[in-house]
């Protein structure tokens, strides 16, 4: 099991004000999620954490690059990732619910916020994942596959007299 000790935040004595703090984020991060769709990448995340008197604002910009397969030729490529996210966190006496803020109780010494920066760099991954492979050298596409996508394409293109006929029917 990887520790993810040095994501961990002391708030007990911690002036008020920003405090400005920066992870990379590797393989050894994303292996300690298990479920984890991300097995590895190179991420850096930057954190400015505002602390008050009742409540901490995280402002988390995340930049990096993920391996993962392209969805259009199946190779395995690096997916640039990038995203602005905003967490509040509140101290409650109260187990308050909300979707929008996260409630701990008062007496909160430290807050680890490992688990909040996974979800905000699974967030960043685009649903459709495809990188412009023109612009990298040697090409990382499977050449077999983009060459049966075009074929399937030109496949399509041909027409049918039957289909054509129906489709003339629509347009009157």
């Amino acid at each position: 099991m990887v520790s993810l000790k040095n994501f961990s935040i002391p708030v007990r004595g911690l002036k008020s004000g920003v405090h400005e703090y920066d992870f990379q984020l590797k393989e050894q991060f994303f292996a300690a999620f298990p479920d984890s769709f991300i097995s590895e990448g190179d991420v850096t995340v930057e954190v400015d954490f505002d602390k008050r008197p009742d409540m901490f604002v995280l402002d988390i910009n995340i930049e990096g690059v993920i391996k993962t397969d392209c969805d259009r030729c199946l190779a395995n490529i690096d997916l640039p990732i990038d995203g602005n996210y905003q967490l509040i966190i509140k101290l409650s006496e109260k187990n308050a619910k909300d979707t929008e803020v996260v409630y701990l109780p008062v007496e909160t010494t430290e807050i680890n916020i490992a688990k909040y920066i996974y979800d905000f760099v699974c967030l960043s991954v685009p649903m459709i994942k495809v990188y412009d492979c023109q612009q990298e050298k040697p090409l990382p596409c499977d050449q077999a596959v983009i060459n049966r996508l075009n074929a399937k394409d030109q496949e399509e293109k041909t027409s049918n007299p039957i289909w054509d006929d129906l489709n003339r029917l629509t347009e009157n």
